[in-house]
């Protein structure tokens, strides 16, 4: 569980390190994720960590949104900018302090599927961390590299779903073939469908 609370630790400071990067005329600028630009993805990641507090903290997910609801910025897209990069930094404060608190990670949370071991949820913020960190890293060309030791257990834990598209719906295209001695972030994102090249 420390190792767990550690790597939420370096995903934060990775993906909070490219969110500081990027550039006053990069927020419009396309992802891999092609449905959004830059800005549409860091809010995305915004919100999911602003999910995290109450329901690390035992709120159902209708007490949950309420709280979420309260807590998002009034502003706009178009009045938005570079107040992402300080909304990031407050939620990502908020939700690793939610994961650390004294035994946050034995408890269970209220997803959308039910019942789910916070630790379970806390892997799957990891994932996401990693590959729309990628994601950003790619937009904005971000030249850092992820630590290779918290890739290699986020990919782990992919091997162990299988295939994302078959399991996501619409939330993965087919995975994208790469090599077998291929690094382990390549792998991991190849199979969200994104191309790692």
């Amino acid at each position: 569980m420390d190792n767990q609370l550690a790597m939420l630790d370096e995903a934060l400071r990775e993906f909070t390190a490219r969110v500081d990067a990027v550039a006053d005329d990069q927020w419009d600028g396309p992802t891999p994720a092609s449905e959004w630009s830059v800005r549409d993805l860091i809010g995305h990641v915004v919100d999911e960590h602003r999910w995290a507090p109450p329901l690390v903290n035992g709120h159902d997910l209708a007490a949950a949104e309420q709280i979420v609801k309260g807590s998002r910025s009034t502003r706009n897209d178009a009045e938005r900018g570079l107040d992402l990069k300080a909304e990031w930094h407050d939620v990502a404060t908020a939700s690793a302090q939610a994961f650390g608190e004294p035994g946050a990670l034995e408890r269970q949370v209220s997803l959308s599927r039910g019942p789910t071991p916070c630790t379970t949820y806390l892997d799957e913020m990891l994932f996401d961390l990693v590959v729309h960190g990628w994601d950003l890293g790619k937009a904005i060309g971000y030249p850092g590299s992820w630590p290779e030791a918290l890739v290699e257990s986020v990919w782990h834990e992919v091997q162990r779903m299988g295939d994302l598209h078959a399991l996501g719906g619409d939330m993965f295209a087919p995975a994208v073939a790469v090599p077998d001695d291929a690094p382990a972030l390549h792998k991991l994102v190849g199979a969200t469908g994104r191309d790692p090249r």
